[in-house]
């Protein structure tokens, strides 16, 4: 659990972290350690690791179809690509990130979608709103996923699709998660009592993707794992 301490929004432990900050992180939830992480780190994440996520968005673009006049709704939506390139192709858009300061980098960047802060485990939106739904690399950042998978599930419309993408283990190919592990052990603070925090690749376990999904009510399940960056598991066209 330890290891993982780069999960929340990127922000690694310093070289001489004081002793307030490790007692602020171990009076900290996971949930709320991912969501000051990420509000700390919207720009950066935008100028950088950005770039290596938004490779998703072609594959999860064609995994759900055509959009055209369809209510799409992006659950951690970040800085809002994503988003912006449904509504390129012309869904009606609605993004909603737990991150404030996401939310205000989305919204200036893209135009024609609606962006919220929201919490992806409460969403704020009556049952059956969209015809579908997104969670870009989301899940791996939850304290309770399979909440926000009942939530999915709830705001969707009867046949709506739902989409999402995660992390493959390293042993699997994602090189990175190595790579990030041997920075912080060379340069961080590994003796830090974090919160309790869910398996980070459970729903890239085919078997346990699709046993929990079918528990939630979808169907029609299909898993695609390998795009161009080759380091992701896209799993498609959940439908409802």
């Amino acid at each position: 659990m330890r290891s993982r301490s780069f999960r929340a929004g990127f922000s690694y432990p310093q070289r001489k972290t004081s002793e307030a900050q490790l007692r602020l992180v171990m009076a900290t939830t996971f949930k709320a350690l991912e969501q000051s992480g990420w509000t700390q780190k919207a720009s950066a994440y935008d100028e950088h690791f950005a770039k290596i996520a938004d490779q998703a968005i072609e594959p999860i673009l064609n995994s759900v179809g055509d959009v055209a006049r369809r209510d799409v709704l992006d659950i951690c939506c970040g800085t809002g690509t994503l988003a912006g390139a449904f509504a390129a192709r012309g869904g009606r858009v609605t993004g909603i990130d737990f991150a404030p300061t996401m939310i205000e980098i989305a919204r200036s960047k893209v135009g024609g979608a609606d962006f919220q802060v929201g919490d992806a485990e409460a969403l704020p939106f009556l049952h059956q709103s969209f015809d579908v739904a997104v969670c870009s690399f989301g899940l791996w950042h939850m304290s309770e996923p399979d909440r926000a998978l009942a939530e999915a599930a709830r705001v969707l419309k009867k046949g709506g699709v739902y989409a999402y993408t995660t992390w493959l283990p390293p042993q699997q190919g994602w090189d990175m998660f190595d790579l990030l592990v041997k920075a912080v052990q060379a340069h961080g603070t590994m003796n830090v009592d974090l919160p309790r925090a869910p398996p980070p690749f459970r729903f890239a376990n085919e078997t346990e993707a699709q046993r929990t999904l079918i528990a939630h009510g979808f169907r029609n399940i299909s898993v695609q794992k390998g795009w161009p960056f080759g380091r992701g598991l896209p799993a498609s066209s959940f439908s409802r």
